[in-house]
């Protein structure tokens, strides 16, 4: 403690940030962007915390706007309405994400076995694009491969597949039909990640749809949400309703309230198409998941020929060609 209390102070100021940080940070403020720095050093290690890491981020070139010394820096966020943490401390992450607050991960050795969920990133670059694809409502390719990943670790089974039959068919349907293609590849891949929290059948759905939202991931949220409703007729689903009422309800008002695009349809589209090792004939497919669950509702029936025609219409060109092609 001596040790620290004598030399800490001297030592932390000439510490370097990881590349980029400067930069980074002073594009994020020129953008509109509230710099708050948080730390949690205090008088135990430190003879004064705040003049030591003031001058640490004056040596490294990083401007702020505010600098707070607090252990529980979750509170702070709320405190402060922080909307955004960047740490790394797998802990301090997970503690913001029980409070509502999204946060980004730096890569560390103490963090490498954990598995929260969030975002990863390993230097400032990577904070950027993560930013930017919060601000779009879906990662790029390499990020929701990532997500895929840490979600079959948990839950390991067929649906990784469905999911990457599900994102080609996407992409290259969305190719031929003048629609951003690598947005449909990550709806596509990420549609069914709420299996990452084991199997389930509705639930899954509606726990997609909360996790992607608490990462900021709105526009995957949606086709979360979306992928299962063709018809936005909960009474229509495939497959056990295990959610409580309450979830329920929820979900008869976010589908209500929500307007279908054309990536929406496609997801949907995909969705049908895709089976756990190859493309699949439309028909044949609902006619096996009639067979597996008893039924398959009529007008959830047509309602995906519809959207095999109108996908069809749009590329003028047959959807297995494209798919198989």
């Amino acid at each position: 403690m001596d040790f620290a209390k004598k030399y800490y102070d001297v030592l932390v100021t000439k510490t370097p940030f990881k590349k980029n940080a400067s930069k980074v940070v002073k594009k994020l403020k020129e953008e509109g962007h509230a710099i708050i720095i948080l730390t949690s050093r205090d008088n135990n290690l430190y003879l004064d915390p705040y003049k030591t890491t003031t001058e640490e981020l004056k040596n490294g070139g990083i401007i702020f706007d505010k600098l707070i010394c607090e252990k529980n820096k979750a509170k702070v966020c709320q405190n402060e309405g922080i909307e955004l943490l960047i740490d790394d401390l797998a802990y301090n992450c997970l503690e913001a994400s029980k409070l509502g607050i999204n946060s980004i991960l730096f890569a560390s050795p103490s963090n490498t076995n954990y598995n929260i969920g969030n975002f990863k990133v390993s230097d400032w670059d990577e904070v950027l694009q993560v930013i930017n694809a919060i601000k779009r409502g879906y990662s790029n390719k390499k990020e929701a491969k990532y997500f895929l990943d840490e979600a079959e670790k948990i839950n390991p089974g067929k649906w990784v597949n469905h999911s990457k039959i599900a994102a080609l068919c996407a992409y290259k349907i969305a190719k031929q039909c003048n629609l951003n293609e690598n947005k449909a590849y990550v709806l596509g891949l990420l549609h069914d990640i709420g299996r990452r929290f084991l199997v389930r059948d509705l639930g899954h759905i509606y726990n997609g749809y909360k996790y992607m939202k608490r990462i900021g991931m709105d526009k995957v949220a949606k086709v979360c949400l979306t992928h299962s409703f063709p018809t936005k007729n909960i009474n229509s689903y495939i497959g056990k309703i295990d959610i409580s009422e309450q979830e329920k309800e929820e979900v008869k008002r976010l589908l209500s309230e929500m307007e279908y695009d054309d990536y929406d349809r496609l997801i949907q589209l995909c969705d049908a198409l895709a089976g756990t090792d190859a493309v699949l004939d439309i028909e044949e497919r609902m006619k096996d998941v009639k067979n597996r669950y008893g039924n398959y509702p009529k007008e959830q029936w047509d309602k995906n020929l519809e959207l095999k025609r109108y996908f069809e219409e749009k590329c003028d060109k047959s959807i297995y060609e494209i798919c198989n092609g």
